[in-house]
């Protein structure tokens, strides 16, 4: 008898702990929402007001996230990637429309085209904390 309870509880310990697994909270949500709406105006051509628009609120957000004490790190870090990544692409932009040489603009496109490509992996590593 004994054993059946301990083997009962280990069963429905088991079961409740596979439940609780850690969530997105709904801030960290809102950034991902942010970040990733960045990537796709960017892919459809926003101007470079909008994208600045959109950089500060994905700043504020991870701002928020972290004065988080239970940040996940995985998140964390794939999210300030990202920014960081989306950081050196608005750079890269105002080089390139400030630029007179084409050979420096197009530095500066590839610049931006390798940024945005990683801002988009770093997108993908970030949904993937929660799987």
């Amino acid at each position: 008898m004994h054993r059946a309870v301990v083997v009962a509880l280990l069963i429905s310990f088991s079961f409740l702990n596979s439940g609780c697994s850690p969530r997105i909270t709904p801030e960290e949500a809102k950034v991902l929402v942010v970040l990733d709406g960045i990537q796709r105006g960017v892919e459809s051509n926003i101007d470079f007001k909008q994208f600045e628009q959109l950089l500060e609120t994905a700043k504020a957000g991870i701002k928020i996230l972290e004065q988080n004490s239970k940040k996940n790190p995985c998140f964390m870090s794939a999210v300030k990637r990202c920014y960081a990544s989306y950081e050196i692409a608005k750079k890269a932009w105002k080089k390139k429309e400030e630029a007179k040489d084409v050979k420096r603009k197009e530095d500066m496109e590839m610049t931006l085209a390798f940024s945005l490509s990683f801002s988009a992996l770093n997108i993908e590593k970030a949904n993937r904390c929660y799987e």
